[in-house]
């Protein structure tokens, strides 16, 4: 069988192999051992590197820290990034996004600093310093609210009709005053009332002219410039004030016999004869030319009625139509001023407090030099549309603005806390140096201490080394403490495409920095260095997205890469 054929050359086979190894005269014992590959050996030696903070020496720079970038959901969620970072560095730098005011101040005005309260608090059991910002900037601003607040004010226009006189609150009989003596202006029962009046003023005089008077006082906050026309209504027979010479109409400052300015006959109106012609009477007091000074009256008398030489009339109603016309109140310079260094204080003052006692150090000011005019403040003096949440807090508090917001922080925080101001490009634009250092001094003048200058750089293989260096330089001869607020430094390629060579070119430009930072900065100036993303990128992140910019990988575990080891020979002078 096929079975049993196979099982006996088997065995035949085993028999035999054990007598040639019985034959050999000594057994020898051989270990069988497979190479590790290349990339364990290297990642066990970094691995085997103390943890990156301890390979710095704090003695001879007792101001130096060594930062990285982190989001507060991180520190609140306490993420396994949260530990390693806790791990590695001393100090959280929180600037991205953050603090920005458009993140904390609603469309309304409202501030809500929760999530920061909230993150802050959980750091409170493992503190470390903590570098915040960008405090007062130009972008990421709530500008909607903001340039509501100093927008003019724009009043519509309103219009209405005053019911100056109806008689109505009148006893039959009441006199009213005319411009001639010997004849009758009385108030009458309506002899044909139609539900628009139950009074009228019977106007009455035979032979001669006369014309009645009213003593007007118009409505508190009104003058004459606003009021258009004058309504009446009329009723006259043929004989005695529907013809004659027409309508006659005066407004004067006291009683007495004024020139009247002439009108249509109450037929013109389309008033019916010996019938009422209700609101069909329309005087446009423009005919009258008042003065300016009358124009300002409140208080006047009108003359009014029927030129007629044989008076026998009655009107109702007196009423006068008034247009308030809109205006723009424009709010001054000063006015703004005022608005704004108070927004600015609301703002502060949350943020100031809820970091108190927690943040250490602040970048209070943001990018304020121009870059094409390096010697002057960025901002808008034209007056231009600007992009979505963009606001010049200095176009309104002009360069004063850094003292002020910097006395307000430190007013609501801590006075010991460190105050830098913090611009950009200085590699590509070196004269913003000069132009910063003269805006330190200035705002120092002014009672604002600056402690130092915090700068950013995004660095690549191909990045200019001497303009580096020169940057570096000029910022160590301002004095002041110099703080990399945000390092990065890109190898051209994604995560994907990135080959180990790429990795130590990346590693010696990490440690090429570090040392230059170093050899120009002196010990006793040195703010300390930020790793903006100490971990590559991630495809969804908004800033080299899918770039291994980090000294640590996004996955597996955060694992060292080999800047990391560059960083630390930087530290160690290697």
């Amino acid at each position: 069988m096929k079975t049993n054929i196979k099982f006996h050359k088997s065995f035949t086979l085993a028999i035999a192999t054990l007598g040639i190894l019985n034959s050999c005269a000594e057994f020898e014992n051989r270990e069988m051992f497979v190479d590790k590959p290349q990339s364990i050996i290297d990642q066990e030696t970094r691995d085997s590197y103390e943890v990156l903070k301890k390979y710095i020496d704090y003695s001879t720079q007792p101001n130096f820290k060594l930062g990285a970038e982190i989001n507060i959901a991180d520190i609140q969620n306490n993420t396994l990034l949260y530990r390693l970072l806790n791990t590695h560095f001393n100090e959280y730098s929180i600037t991205l996004g953050a603090l920005n005011h458009n993140t904390n101040v609603l469309t309304d005005g409202t501030i809500n600093t929760e999530a920061i309260d909230n993150a802050l608090s959980k750091n409170d059991t493992t503190p470390r310093f903590i570098h915040a910002g960008h405090l007062v900037w130009h972008e990421n601003q709530q500008d909607g609210y903001l340039n509501k607040l100093i927008a003019n004010v724009i009043l519509p226009g309103i219009s209405g009709i005053d019911n100056v006189v109806d008689f109505e609150k009148d006893a039959v009989g009441t006199s009213y005053p005319t411009n001639v003596n010997n004849a009758t202006a009385k108030v009458a029962l309506d002899p044909i009332a139609t539900g628009n009046s139950g009074k009228v003023l019977h106007i009455l005089k035979n032979p001669s002219t006369v014309f009645p008077q009213f003593k007007i006082t118009l409505p508190a906050g009104r003058k004459l410039a606003y009021y258009k026309n004058v309504t009446i209504d009329f009723k006259g027979d043929g004989c005695c004030g529907f013809y004659g010479s027409g309508m006659r109409m005066a407004i004067t400052e006291n009683y007495g016999n004024p020139n009247l300015t002439g009108y249509g006959s109450p037929q013109s109106f389309g008033i019916p004869i010996n019938a009422w012609g209700r609101g069909m009477m329309i005087l446009p007091i423009a005919n009258l030319n008042l003065t300016p000074a009358q124009k300002e009256l409140n208080t006047f008398v009108l003359t009014i009625g029927s030129q007629t030489g044989a008076p026998d009339y009655m009107i109702d109603n007196i009423k006068m139509n008034w247009e308030i016309p809109g205006q723009t109140i424009v709010k001054t310079p000063e006015e703004k001023k005022e608005i704004i260094t108070n927004e600015m204080d609301k703002w502060l003052k949350s943020i100031g407090e809820t970091g108190k006692n927690r943040i250490n150090s602040w970048s209070v000011v943001y990018q304020p030099m121009d870059n094409n005019n390096p010697s002057l403040l960025r901002g808008n003096p034209s007056g231009a549309a600007l992009p979505a949440n963009t606001f010049y807090w200095q176009d309104f508090l002009g360069k004063d603005y850094a003292a002020i917001a910097i006395n307000k922080i430190k007013q609501y925080s801590n006075q010991s806390d460190k105050i830098y101001i913090t611009e950009t490009n200085l590699d590509e634009y070196p004269d913003k140096i000069d132009g910063l250092k003269d805006f330190i001094a200035y705002t120092e003048q002014k009672g604002a201490k600056v402690d130092g200058i915090a700068t950013e750089f995004a660095l690549s293989f191909d990045s200019d080394k001497s303009k580096v260096e020169n940057a570096l330089s000029k910022l160590a001869s301002t004095g002041k403490l110099i703080k990399i607020s945000a390092l990065d430094i890109g190898i051209g390629v994604n995560i994907t495409s990135a080959t180990p060579s790429f990795y130590v070119q990346q590693a010696e430009m990490y440690k090429w920095f570090v040392k230059v930072y170093n050899s120009n900065i002196p010990a006793n100036q040195r703010g300390g260095i930020t790793f903006r993303s100490p971990v590559d990128q991630l495809t969804s992140s908004t800033w080299r997205p899918n770039e291994p910019i980090g000294i640590f990988t996004n996955r597996n575990g955060y694992q060292r890469k080999p800047a990391y080891i560059g960083v630390i020979e930087a530290f160690q002078n290697k």
